[in-house]
């Protein structure tokens, strides 16, 4: 499948952050560093974290073809927003 389109956040203090990083690794993701990407059960996922601005962005890039963007958006969304991203 393509890519989804980009999620732009706010808000990402070093707290929220953790947050992300945290839920990432109860879905069996580890996210190490501020930049990268991951592929895990058919889904890549690409992020950016920038602790100065407390912005970044992630990506679903790649996933398998019954899963559409809007779930995975939303899915995304639903995490980013419960950690207190904007």
């Amino acid at each position: 499948m393509s890519a989804c389109s980009q999620q732009n956040l706010t808000n990402l203090t070093p707290a929220v952050w953790q947050c992300l990083v945290a839920k990432a690794a109860s879905y069996g993701v580890t996210v190490s560093s501020n930049s990268g990407n991951v592929t895990k059960s058919g889904f890549t996922i690409a992020w950016n974290y920038d602790p100065a601005s407390q912005t970044g962005n992630i990506q679903c890039t790649d996933s398998p073809w019954w899963a559409p963007c809007s779930m995975i958006n939303s899915k995304i969304s639903g995490i980013a927003k419960g950690c207190g991203a904007n």
